[in-house]
């Protein structure tokens, strides 16, 4: 994969679809990952967003992150990051994100159990 490259697929898995986003989260293709994301909870699904082969995250893709885990909390739902990439990581740590976003990153269990 080019270090430009950016995709998101969807694995409905019944009572929880997965979000998996690959590449570049940034101005450009943030927009993409919450149009993703918001469509799924504007179904009322559980949402578990995959973040493991993510290589960059700017401040945009973290405005999609904390925007779908407060609607969750307002609206109800289900919204959590599952094995954040070390550079997510990273950015969740400067901005000091403490409980904003619910993170499982529990390798031995699936991402429906999230």
């Amino acid at each position: 994969m080019s270090p430009k490259s950016f995709q998101v697929s969807l694995d409905d898995r019944g009572s929880v679809v997965v979000v998996r986003v690959r590449g570049e989260v940034d101005t450009a293709t943030a927009p993409q990952m919450g149009q993703a994301i918001d469509a799924q909870l504007a179904r009322r699904r559980r949402v578990v967003l995959d973040l493991s082969e993510v290589e960059f995250m700017d401040l945009h893709g973290l405005a999609v992150l904390m925007r779908a885990s407060r609607r969750t909390r307002v609206e109800g739902g289900s919204f959590a990051v599952d094995r954040p990439a070390p550079c997510v990581l990273r950015l969740f740590e400067l901005v000091r994100l403490d409980g904003e976003i619910r993170i499982v990153s529990d390798d031995s269990r699936p991402p429906e159990a999230a």
